[in-house]
């Protein structure tokens, strides 16, 4: 009766957010109140797919939940974003019989890296995706090895690890255990760099012998083709790899077979080859049928990445949480376009509490940014990061710091070529800002 009344609770509160534009995670939260773990008493037709880790987990887990139901399996994912206990709980709730049945062929569930060993307490995942590992929101995470231990806690036997090559952090997940392991990563490219051009590297250490760690190369932050020359720690060998890329008119090769893509950044190709790697070895679909399909996702549906039209001009949404290694990656994906290029900064207090802290700003190599000819800087924090571009030795005679949204106007007015508008918060207020961007 209990695992009723709490399917009932979270659909009508389900329902009742959808018509107020709210209600992801609370109508799950209420419902545990009348059945604690309650997602224990679900039964699973399906597999379980769980996506976690720093940045990519809800492209990565929209495009797999893409790629499986245009191969004709159903699907459940929270598709929303809202990876916690509640919003799962709500996802699952939604989406099951009254008698607590899951129908799905697949649940892809996307979780918080601090929250996955929660959720294993109530459901064992099939299979595990960690797409990296990276320093992010340090009040809250600290540092990648702190997040790295809370994930260990989430590991069950049995369930099959999808871990980054490229992530000497990351697949420490398979230390210790003796679950299977099937490896993604990203070949050299003309993106990749001899040196860390990121604002932060906290894996300047083999995790196994405290020695330096050497690169071949890398991708971004501590992200790269690695190894020690002391003990012989290094990069797995990739069971799918993307190689030959081409930032021009996107698309890369996964394990020789060619894909296009919607977009050219660098992480996309990540999470396009680690999606590719969930659906080969969780649905036993060709790769080359995988890859097609990956062809026809919209990245938009994540809501952080939109093209529009402003005063005639090409604007190009790329919305981040406040994550240094996230931002480092918006910083080169405008520094590397052709100019003339307007960049537009959104710089907020830290998600909808307010947290004043502006400390990830100083992680961030906003000096990649000296070639970008206009910025214009706005919200709660825009004073802050005028005062961080000008250590960055960025010339401040082309930044703009915009007191009112409604002066982005003029703002844009003194500028000329596409506008990017950059985030690093995707919490806080910048609806509003949006809003009167739509406008113009």
């Amino acid at each position: 009766m209990r695992l009723f009344i709490a399917i009932c609770v979270c659909r009508v509160l389900y329902f009742i957010g959808r018509l107020i534009g709210k209600g992801t995670a609370k109508p799950g939260d209420i419902a545990r109140i009348f059945c604690p773990k309650v997602l224990n008493r679900l039964k699973f037709d399906g597999k379980i797919i769980c996506i976690t880790g720093t940045n990519g987990k809800t492209t990565t887990s929209n495009m797999v939940t893409h790629i499986l139901r245009k191969n004709g399996f159903s699907v459940i994912n929270n598709s929303f974003g809202s990876n916690m206990l509640g919003g799962i709980t709500t996802s699952l709730l939604t989406n099951c019989t009254f008698g607590g049945r899951v129908k799905a062929d697949y649940s892809v569930l996307e979780i918080d890296e601090r929250w996955l060993r929660f959720l294993v307490k109530e459901i064992k995942p099939d299979y595990l995706l960690i797409t990296n590992l990276l320093r992010d929101q340090i009040v809250r995470n600290c540092c990648p090895e702190i997040v790295l231990e809370k994930i260990k806690m989430g590991i069950t036997p049995g369930t099959t690890l999808i871990l980054n090559a490229n992530d000497p952090v990351s697949q420490q997940v398979s230390w210790g255990n003796e679950n299977p392991v099937v490896w993604f990563a990203l070949g050299e490219n003309e993106r990749s760099t001899k040196e860390c051009h990121s604002g932060t590297n906290d894996a300047k250490v083999c995790p196994k012998c405290m020695h330096s760690l050497s690169y071949d190369y890398y991708h971004y932050n501590h992200v790269g083709s690695f190894h020690c020359e002391n003990c012989g720690f290094e990069s797995p060998k990739a069971d799918f790899i993307g190689t030959d890329m081409d930032f021009s008119e996107p698309s890369l090769a996964v394990n020789g077979k060619r894909v296009k893509l919607g977009f050219d950044a660098t992480y996309f190709m990540f999470n396009t080859v680690a999606a590719s790697a969930i659906c080969v070895t969780a649905a036993g679909m060709e790769l080359e049928k995988v890859l097609s399909f990956a062809e026809s996702f919209d990245i938009g549906v994540t809501k952080r990445y939109e093209e529009l039209t402003v005063l005639g001009r090409k604007c190009q949404l790329i919305l981040t949480k406040q994550n240094p290694a996230s931002v480092d990656q918006s910083v080169d994906f405008v520094s590397e376009k052709e100019g003339p290029r307007t960049l537009i900064m959104i710089s907020n207090n830290m998600f909808h509490t307010e947290h004043k802290d502006v400390l990830f700003m100083y992680d961030v190599a906003y000096e990649n940014l000296k070639n970008v000819e206009h910025i214009i800087i706005v919200g709660k924090r825009r004073y802050d990061m005028a005062v961080r571009l000008k250590f960055a030795d960025i010339d401040m005679e082309k930044v703009q710091i915009c007191d009112n949204d409604g002066d982005i106007r003029s703002c844009l007015e003194k500028t000329e070529g596409n506008i990017y508008v950059m985030t690093s918060s995707v919490f806080s207020n910048e609806d509003k800002f949006l809003e009167e961007l739509r406008k113009l």
